[in-house]
């Protein structure tokens, strides 16, 4: 064997033994450049890289910002290699963490309901919250897995070694910089203007979304990989051959017996029948997302259903991290927009009545508001219980934020005087 691909051979052990598992394990991405590595070295494997084509519309910068964006690598990906170590362990801490990254966002916070992981899994929260600070512990750059702004504040405070009473005052209080100003938070925080102008300033020097440096959303900027059309009163899902690599067996003509050519076909043979079990795996699990996800793309948001990978995966037959690595970056075009995949995996903030995803939580709120009394709106208070009315079990705390996530001041805001 020749020491060139004798060295790809030893690179690639695992999908050698075992190819269609293997890259079922990669992301589109990682299966583009091992693909390409390995066909610098073997003369029958043939490998065309996927075409990246922007959207009509985008200037010189943007696809220059999109292309750079691609080359940054995924968050996910990332996050994989940053807690191999604890993930190649298997067993209860390799599952906890597996559903802990099905909630990271872009910006890299986490909506995790830890009581659910907790429920899911059968074991007590406390364990789920342990891991949690342990990801955190472990993960770079400090503010992955945050569950909210503060948290990630924090941790890159703690880490800093800077934490103070005054800023965790600040912290604690933050949200008043929305709905009053910094005079506002200083009377809450119970500091002077001038010491919350200083904490502020530190703050400024923090990173909100440690998450966004990884994934720029690629929806505005790349065709998606496929698109859903209604076609005879259904949906449709239509794949764009164009986002993804492929494979073809060159032919060489044989020179007497060569032990490295035959070896470096068979390999090539190999990556062929992988390439197309996972690409018949990643159309399994869209058809899947789509097919559960009708209401959406008919009504928008307000009819996302929740929705997880896990739910996928059981019905797919295929595992809960193999759903996770298909699912990411992957793009859909549907009637409400260019939108990631995983936007149509929402989860659910409620089990009453059968749950209900943010997305529904968000759009109800900002129907309820549309219609309140201008002069007395509804307050949180009066948001969660109208909710709980309906089915829909939030707290007052959640309807306070998903009301502040829609972009909708607080009641005493709204009010318009008789």
């Amino acid at each position: 064997m020749t020491p060139a691909l004798g060295h790809v051979t030893r690179q690639t052990q695992t999908f050698v033994l075992h190819q269609s598992m293997a890259l079922l394990r990669l992301t589109a991405a990682e299966v583009t450049e091992l693909l390409t590595q390995v066909a610098e070295v073997n003369p029958h494997l043939l490998v065309r890289r996927p075409r990246r084509r922007f959207l009509v519309g985008l200037g010189a910068s943007d696809a220059l910002e999109a292309t750079l964006a691609e080359g940054a690598g995924s968050l996910i990906a990332h996050v994989q290699a940053e807690l191999s170590d604890l993930l190649s362990r298997g067993g209860l801490m390799a599952r906890i963490i597996t559903l802990l990254m099905e909630d990271l966002e872009p910006s890299g916070w986490i909506k995790a309901d830890l009581g659910r992981i907790a429920r899911d899994l059968g074991i007590r929260e406390a364990l789920v919250e342990a891991t949690l600070k342990l990801v955190q512990e472990r993960v770079s750059p400090t503010g992955l897995f945050a569950r909210d702004l503060r948290e990630c504040l924090y941790l890159q405070l703690t880490e800093r070694g800077e934490v103070s009473p005054e800023l965790e005052a600040v912290l604690s209080h933050l949200d008043m910089l929305q709905t009053g100003g910094a005079d506002a938070l200083a009377d809450k925080a119970g500091l002077s203007p001038e010491t919350v102008s200083a904490c502020l300033a530190q703050i400024r020097t923090l990173d909100p979304k440690p998450g966004a440096r990884f994934d720029v959303d690629p929806a505005l900027t790349r065709e998606p990989d496929a698109r859903v059309t209604r076609e005879d009163e259904a949906w449709k899902v239509r794949f764009n051959r164009d986002t993804e690599p492929t494979v073809e067996i060159a032919a060489i003509p044989r020179s007497g017996d060569n032990p490295d050519l035959a070896e470096a076909l068979k390999q090539a043979r190999g990556l062929k029948f992988a390439l197309h079990l996972r690409q018949s795996a990643t159309r399994q699990v869209i058809e899947a997302l789509i097919a559960r996800q009708t209401g959406f793309l008919d009504r928008g948001d307000a009819a996302l259903r929740p929705l997880t990978q896990a739910d996928l995966a059981e019905a797919t037959g295929f595992h809960t991290s193999t759903v996770s690595r298909v699912m990411n970056g992957y793009l859909i075009e549907t009637p409400q927009g260019v939108i990631p995949a995983r936007t149509l995996c929402p989860g659910s903030v409620s089990r009453l009545g059968g749950g209900h995803c943010k997305a529904q939580v968000q759009a109800r709120i900002r129907a309820l508001v549309q219609a309140e009394n201008p002069t007395s709106p509804m307050s949180d208070a009066d948001l969660a219980r109208q909710l709980r009315d309906e089915g829909i079990a939030v707290s007052r705390r959640v309807a306070a934020k998903y009301r502040q996530d829609c972009g909708i001041a607080r009641a005493a805001l709204r009010r318009e005087s008789a």
